[in-house]
Formats: C-alpha cells, sequence, structure tokens
C-alpha cells in the first residue's frame, strides 16, 4: 500500500520528524487559503499522485511546467493550483497518459544549504531492513547512483536493535557529511527505522532531507506498507480510504483479488498470476499496451468474476476487453462465460471482447457465449488473442456483443480468427 506525500508528512511530523509546514488542497480557493494560513512570502505547490519524478514531469497539455512548482505570492498559487487540478501529470514512472491530479499540497518554502536522500528498504536477501544514503538528493537520485554507485552508501539495519551505528559514520564520513547537523541527521534516521518497524514498512523514503540552519527536514517522503499487515494498522487503512486514486485496489482487495492498474488501453482478466503476466508480456509482444494486471483465485466463483468484470469496465480510457482463462481443478470455464453474461445483460460490453477460454468445462463455456453474445471474439490460443486485441485497441471502435458489427468481423479475419470460434 502507498501514501500520498501530504499522508507520509503527516506521519512524520507525529512521530517527531520536521517537515516544512504544508496543507493539502483539492480546489485553487483552497490552495491560496492554506498558502495564506501557512504565512511566509513563498510557497511550494506539489500534485498528489502515487509516483515520482513529479519535478521533471509535465503536465498534460502544458509542456513547461511540471507537477511541482515554486511560488512567490498568493495569486499564483491559486493559479497553479488550477493548472494542475483536473488534469493528469505525466512522469518517467506514470506512463504516456499520466495520472490525475485530484490534490495539490501547498507547503513552506525553505531555504536548503544540503540534501541527501535516505531510502530505508526490506532486503530481501538478509530478510531485515538496509539504509540508502545518498548525496545526490533530490530529482534523479536513482540515474545518479547507477552512473557513479559510489554516491550510495548501504547501511545495515536491524528491526529489532536498529541502525549499525558503525557503518552509519562511515558512511557519512565517505559522504563527505561533517559539522551542523549531523545530530538531526542522525536523530531522523532512528526515528525512520522505528516508524517503518511501528507501521510495517517495506519502504520509508525521505529525499531529499534538507539542511535548514542546524536540522534536516523531510522535503519529501513517500512510504509503501506491507499489506499483509493491514490488519493490525487500523490508521494507514483509515488514510488509504481516504485517497481517491486507491479505490479500485480496495474494492478488489475486498472482493479477493489481485489487481494492479497500468495505464495502457488493454483490460486483461486472468486466472493465476503466472498466466497474467505470461498475457501481459504477449500483449507488449504485439505491441499492445496492458491496462491492468488482474489475477483471480482459482476458486473464485460467478460473483467475483462479475466483480472484476465491473472493475476493468469502469476503467478510463479502455478500448479492448481480453480475458484469457485456462480452467484447471476447481475453477470452471463456465462460471466465467456465467460472468460475462450476466455483467452484459446489466450493462452492455461497450468495447470490443476477446475471449480465450480453455480447460474445464471450456466446450460448455465457449457454446453458451457463441450462442449468447455471437459478437464476442472467441479465439483458441493466447497468441491469437493478444495480437487481435491490440488491432481491435489500435482500431479505436467499440462493439455491442449482441450485434456483431462488419468492421468487428474484418477485424478478426484479418487476425486469423472468426468469431465465436472458441476451438479448443
Amino acid at each position: 500500500m502507498n501514501l500520498q506525500e501530504y499522508q507520509a508528512k503527516t506521519i512524520l511530523s507525529e512521530r517527531g520528524i520536521r517537515v516544512p509546514a504544508g496543507q493539502v488542497a483539492e480546489t485553487p480557493e483552497e490552495a491560496t487559503a492554506a498558502a495564506e494560513a501557512i504565512g511566509g512570502d513563498g510557497w511550494v505547490v506539489k500534485a498528489q499522485i502515487l509516483a515520482g519524478g513529479r519535478a521533471k514531469g509535465k503536465i498534460k497539455g502544458q509542456e513547461l511546467k511540471g507537477g511541482i512548482r515554486s511560488v512567490t505570492n498568493l495569486v499564483n498559487v491559486g493559479t497553479e493550483s488550477r493548472s494542475m487540478l483536473g488534469r493528469n501529470l505525466i512522469t518517467s514512472q506514470t506512463g504516456t497518459e499520466g495520472l490525475p491530479v485530484t490534490r495539490v499540497y501547498v507547503e513552506q518554502a525553505m531555504q536548503v544549504d544540503n540534501e541527501i536522500a535516505l531510502m530505508l528498504v526490506v532486503d530481501e536477501a538478509s530478510q531485515d531492513m538496509v539504509l540508502l544514503l545518498s548525496a545526490g538528493g533530490g530529482t534523479g537520485v536513482e540515474s545518479s547512483a547507477m552512473e557513479n554507485p559510489d554516491s550510495m552508501m548501504r547501511v545495515s539495519v536491524s528491526v529489532e536493535h536498529g541502525v549499525d551505528s558503525e557503518s552509519l559514520e562511515v558512511a557519512l564520513d565517505q559522504l563527505q557529511l561533517t559539522g551542523s547537523g549531523l545530530d538531526s541527521l542522525r536523530n531522523m534516521i532512528d526515528r525512520m527505522v522505528s516508524i517503518a518497524r511501528e507501521l510495517d514498512l517495506t519502504l520509508l523514503e525521505i529525499n531529499p532531507a534538507g539542511l535548514v540552519g542546524e536540522e534536516y527536514v523531510a522535503l519529501d517522503a513517500k512510504f509503501i506498507a506491507d499489506d499483509n499487515a493491514l490488519y493490525r494498522q487500523p490508521t494507514l487503512v483509515d488514510l488509504d480510504a481516504q485517497d481517491d486514486a486507491s479505490s479500485s485496489r480496495r474494492r478488489a482487495s475486498r472482493d479477493g483479488f489481485n489487481y494492479i492498474p497500468m495505464h495502457g488501453d488493454i483490460a486483461c482478466m486472468t486466472v493465476g498470476a503466472g498466466l497474467s503476466m505470461a498475457t501481459l508480456d504477449t500483449l507488449v509482444q504485439f505491441g499492445g499496451r496492458p491496462a491492468n494486471f488482474l489475477d483471480l483465485p482459482p476458486d473464485s466463483k460467478v460473483n467475483r468474476v462479475t466483480s472484476a468484470l465491473e472493475l476493468l469496465l469502469g476503467s478510463p480510457g479502455i478500448r479492448c476487453l481480453l480475458i484469457n482463462v485456462f480452467g484447471g481443478g476447481i475453477m470452471r470455464c463456465d462460471t466465467v462465460s456465467d460472468a460475462i453474461q450476466i455483467v452484459n445483460n446489466v450493462r452492455p460490453f461497450r468495447v470490443p471482447v476477446v475471449v480465450r477460454l480453455a480447460g474445464t468445462n471450456a466446450d460448455l463455456a465457449n457454446r453458451r457465449l457463441r450462442e449468447g453474445m455471437p459478437g464476442l471474439a472467441l479465439v483458441p490460443h493466447l497468441a491469437e488473442a493478444a495480437r487481435l486485441s491490440v488491432q481491435l485497441a489500435e482500431s479505436g471502435k467499440t462493439a455491442d456483443p449482441q450485434q456483431p458489427e462488419s468492421w468487428l468481423r474484418k477485424m478478426m479475419q484479418r487476425a486469423g480468427v472468426t468469431s465465436g470460434e472458441g476451438r479448443d
């Protein structure tokens, strides 16, 4: 589970790590009022999305402006907020469509003397934690570390005993961090370890931590919590419930399947994580852009499958739906075909639907779909399904599965399949 920057900073502040004064806003008027309440003569307006690279990103349709902007008067706080809210921010981590900005965070601008990046992460090899430090804090720290590995120092951390103080001092010395602020930095690191342990975090990143006077301040923050430990983290669950960007993931978790949005235009529903990954890889191989990773457990009943389909069909920007299921053991293909027809009866599909069903009860399931929804593209193999899905998504058209259109038949014929084929 990820937290927005403003949520992470609230937790840091409550647990003794200094952060700039700030307030979250959902309208330009709220942003202006926030800056006025914060006071001072300079502010930073930050788009709140669950992705990095905001400073170097750009709002869709605005070539020269990123998602983090410094302003020096109240009028510009509202102006810059208005230009971000309701639009998509595109960064190196979001894909070409970007992510919608529904909130901005307005915070006090601070004069910083030095910056450092601090990243506390779980080390899978040692099954403990490790602290990464880099003197090149801020935007592009990852690329800087790749170009110059010596710029990133590694310090062992025990969840039980904390930071290895001797290794930390060696790292600080090699990064040439001396003088004022070191006690503050050590204290920040100790508190980071305590917070990560208390909240079951797999990542706690403060990048950059800026030296203001003789104290380090968390200028940006990123939290990732272990989903498997959320049952004992009611505070994090409450924060997650406030975040619109997490609504689809929460719904999937509630209904018992794994879902990750991926910003493409081909929605995918599969059963089993391995088949899900193979489906996404095949789409990419044919030039497609998967819209999501969705893994249904093999014991799924009709209600769970319908919930997954409704979630996918409600996602923005979908141009094709690919359903790829291999029924085995307790997973039956007719369960999937029944769910498809139930959803279509309630709200007819308005995008092309490509279905590949194989395994348990595949013959029965394909026959039901052929008879009940003749406009579906039933194909026998994953490669054919992926190729057809990419072609249909690129056509930019929509289809009603009850009324096969000539363009849909032509597209499938071009791909080498026939509507309702469904061979095993």
